[in-house]
């Protein structure tokens, strides 16, 4: 997120949901801007996303405590270590950028990914997150004793609450008790005192096993991006498996029929997009003769006036930019930065943001747009094929689009890639000290990974067939009471990478194909991600807020816009100085 100075928050929603999105999208990210509704015809999601592949795409297995299919030669197709298959019905082509996720229009044939059993027996103890709602004890939960079963290990997980979850990570390794498989989650600035306690050496470096030909030995992680990799480096060391999550950043669910009822169809520049949002207030766009239609509004205080995308139109950096002599500037001391807050102010005083935007709530945002009262919101583009059907459920005629930035002058824009990964399942240096120990660990996480359309993704998201879900005369198939209650987060450590999978509409898979393309084409990464600094730390919470209220004071004209250089020059003495060093220090290995 580019409006955080220095540390990443995430918002609980997106600890809640952060393994894959609604329907088999990717990872929600954070600010809260997608919604959790499910697809109209989907099964509801809980905890990951719950993709609804058809039953019959290989013969079930025998034995009736297992969802695996029996494998054929037809449907057996591994992953290599470079994450290459062979062409599947169904599959989209793939776009040729990285990290752009795969997408499909039906399930392809299930095949299996892992080989044999990754435990050697015992119990492995962990700790992860909470996502959704409790689930039942072991001795009650049928898909926690099969899940057991297939990993070879007895599975004894500390949950926590998404809400408190940083502090009871603190709490275990205060008392030097750490589980076998920690998740962790520096970049989340409640918990960013986990770079620290890496750095002190409390957790395995797992560099020389998940890198180079040592990571062929797990084939789902050596699936993954392969940029995963290099962004997961805390100092150049890979402390942990990442759980990958989409890098898009964020962009504007935009009520493209109401663009073309103004007369705006396609949004170009600075000066359209403005021509455009004042007519969503003023031109009756929803054609009732009322004035009860707005433009546009962010969903958080910090993101009250959708600055993101409105640096990304003016081409800021995120969060800092590289120069070439190795040192560092902020976004907030460019001209961009400026060049975007001003167009900001301008359109607050054309009426082009909703009037009531200070006071209002995340809910009362998405359901503007939803229910036809506001035309744009600033989010994350994983759920957006839902909240397409929402609206249309609301009004047939809705067309809601995700609107990638334009560049402010009709040119291209930048997008403010995020790090494609939620947090990462590390291994203590006391369970580390046993190699063999370290790698039958690791073989969990691979299974943890399996990718979509495998026989252990199958499972991870339905269950046993009959008990956790039933198939559908169409082939679909949906979680049953039962499901819905015993398989939630167990599989919180670590997910598959996202996929475009829509049952309900496959068409939208191919336009979210297309407009992740375009958004990770133009995408800059922020060069201090994986950085340690510990003024960053102390100080990120203080520096966001004297940003935020600045920035808001400005838009609302309560101050003259010269009061952003006085922002800055508060900001860089109150840590933002001290920030620059310790990055510039880490970056070049001093």
């Amino acid at each position: 997120m580019a409006h955080t100075p220095m540390t990443r928050t995430y918002s609980r929603r997106a600890l809640l949901r952060s393994a894959l999105g609604i329907t088999g999208v990717a990872a929600l990210a954070a600010c809260g801007g997608a919604n959790t509704t499910p697809t109209a015809g989907t099964a509801p999601p809980t905890g990951g996303g719950t993709p609804i592949p058809p039953a019959g795409t290989s013969a079930t297995a025998a034995g009736a405590n297992t969802t695996a299919p029996a494998t054929t030669a037809a449907s057996t197709v591994r992953a290599t270590a470079t994450g290459g298959r062979a062409a599947v019905e169904g599959k989209l082509p793939d776009t040729g950028v990285p990290g752009v996720p795969d997408a499909y229009t039906k399930y392809p044939p299930v095949y299996k990914s892992v080989s044999g059993v990754p435990g050697r027996g015992g119990t492995v103890t962990t700790f992860q997150v909470q996502e959704g709602a409790p689930i039942p004890a072991k001795g009650e939960n049928r898909f926690w004793q099969e899940l057991e079963r297939r990993l070879g290990v007895r599975i004894e997980p500390t949950f926590a609450p998404s809400a408190s979850w940083a502090e009871k990570f603190a709490a275990l390794t205060a008392g030097g008790d750490l589980p076998d498989l920690c998740w962790l989650h520096p970049s989340d600035s409640r918990a960013s005192g986990q770079y620290k306690t890496i750095q002190q050496g409390a957790f395995t470096d797992l560099t020389p096993y998940l890198s180079g030909d040592a990571l062929k030995e797990y084939p789902n992680l050596a699936a993954l991006p392969p940029q995963l990799w290099d962004k997961v480096r805390i100092n150049r060391k890979i402390y942990g498996a990442p759980r990958p999550q989409l890098a898009v950043g964020q962009a504007l669910y935009f009520r493209q029929d109401w663009a073309e009822k103004v007369g705006v169809p396609r949004v170009e520049s600075a000066e359209s997009l403005f021509t455009v949002l004042t007519r969503f207030s003023k031109n009756d766009p929803d054609g009732n003769g009322q004035a009860d239609t707005y433009g546009l509004a962010g969903p958080t205080p910090a993101a009250r006036f959708c600055q993101t995308f409105l640096l990304e139109m003016f081409r800021a950096p995120n969060g800092w930019r590289l120069n070439p002599d190795k040192t560092l500037t902020h976004e907030i001391e460019t001209e961009e930065y400026k060049q975007a807050l001003a167009f900001a102010k301008r359109l607050w005083e054309g009426g082009g943001y909703h009037p009531d935007l200070l006071s209002l709530s995340i809910s009362q945002v998405r359901d503007g747009l939803t229910a036809g009262t506001l035309g744009a919101f600033q989010g994350f583009i994983v759920s957006l094929s839902n909240r397409r059907a929402m609206a249309r459920q609301v009004n047939p005629a809705a067309d809601v689009i995700s609107l990638a930035p334009p560049g402010h002058d009709g040119g291209k824009a930048v997008t403010h890639n995020g790090p494609g990964f939620l947090g990462f399942t590390g291994i203590p240096s006391k369970v580390g000290r046993d190699k063999e120990r370290v790698r039958e660990l690791l073989r969990i996480l691979d299974y943890y990974a399996a990718p979509f359309g495998s026989e252990e993704d199958l499972f991870f998201q339905f269950g046993i067939e009959g008990l956790h879900h039933k198939v559908a005369p169409d082939g679909t198939r949906s979680r049953t009471e039962q499901g819905q209650l015993e398989i939630g987060g167990l599989r919180s450590l670590m997910n598959n990478p996202p996929v475009f999978f829509y049952p309900a509409f496959p068409g939208d898979a191919a336009m979210m194909q297309e407009l992740a393309a375009r958004m990770l084409a133009v995408g800059i990464d922020d060069p201090t991600e994986g950085l340690y600094s510990p003024t960053a730390i102390a100080k990120s919470s203080e520096l966001s807020q004297l940003r935020t209220d600045r920035e808001t004071a400005v838009v609302v004209g309560r101050e003259p816009f010269g009061a952003l250089e006085q922002m800055i020059k508060d900001w860089r003495s109150r840590g933002g100085d001290q920030i620059r060093q310790e990055y510039e220090a880490a970056l070049t290995g001093q």
